[in-house]
């Protein structure tokens, strides 16, 4: 996380998804029950927005041990839609993780393979 870097993205997306994330967890410890109204808030929202991103080429060369294989799990081609998806739609496991925030995390740290990293 340590190239997080100052955009208009981390802005708006970073906060969003922690407020989705705390919004959950307030409504699974007591508040009553949302109906899936918060994912499927994040879904359009986030989902939305990595899709207008894109897909950018990472470089997973240096990335080893499990917060390589965590990163890759979110940053993929299509499990960055899989993973936070499946985690949120969860019972337990979506209100208590930290999935959206996790997701955008990941995304807004991705790094730009050179050509010669790609192949």
């Amino acid at each position: 996380m340590s190239n997080l870097k100052f955009s208009p993205e981390l802005i708006f997306m970073l906060p969003l998804a922690l407020f989705l994330d705390v919004l959950g967890l307030i409504i699974a410890c007591g508040i009553g029950d949302d109906y899936g109204l918060v994912d499927i808030t994040g879904m359009i929202f986030i989902f939305t927005w990595l899709y207008i991103r894109g897909t950018k080429v990472t470089s997973m060369r240096n990335k080893k041990g499990i917060m390589g294989g965590i990163r890759k799990l979110f940053t993929g081609k299509w499990s960055k839609f899989l993973t936070p998806a499946i985690g949120e739609l969860t019972p337990v496991v979506g209100s208590i993780g930290f999935f959206w925030t996790i997701s955008v995390l990941f995304t807004l740290t991705e790094e730009e393979a050179g050509p010669e990293e790609a192949r």
